[in-house]
């Protein structure tokens, strides 16, 4: 809940509306190909709702959130259980962000783990897959 109030916070500071965050979502296939993906992050207005991540043939709707202060730096976690073609997954995105007067920046990695699985503030048993960055302007 807290990663929903911090993303809510910095993004609607102004605003008493939920708005999406267009993005990138960047990974190696196995074939070895790296890919991007334009996706949209859509976060509800203080915090209240589902956060969700969709692109052009995916919704994913958060499973569990947590964030933690390391050294002064926020770093958030958002885990998601995905499936495509019968195939599931979970995908975790784990990032920090830097919030500056003309935009806020969200960026770092993603990790996925075959088959879904709960994760209570722990990623360990996902594998780096890629990474992501979003840009909101103000």
């Amino acid at each position: 809940m807290k990663l929903l109030f911090i993303i809510s916070a910095c993004l609607f500071m102004n605003f008493g509306f939920a708005s999406d965050v267009e993005g990138t979502l960047f990974y190696k296939l196995p074939a070895g190909d790296l890919v991007e993906r334009q996706v949209t992050l859509s976060v509800p207005s203080r915090g209240q709702g589902e956060v969700k991540l969709y692109g052009e043939k995916f919704e994913w709707i958060t499973e569990n959130f947590w964030t933690e202060t390391v050294n002064g730096e926020t770093v958030f976690y958002a885990v998601f259980k995905t499936e495509f073609q019968q195939f599931k997954s979970t995908i975790a995105l784990k990032g920090t962000y830097i919030n500056a007067t003309n935009k806020i920046l969200y960026y770092g990695s993603m990790f996925k783990k075959d088959g879904h699985h709960d994760l209570d503030k722990n990623i360990d048993g996902l594998e780096f897959t890629g990474g992501f960055k979003f840009i909101y302007n103000r």
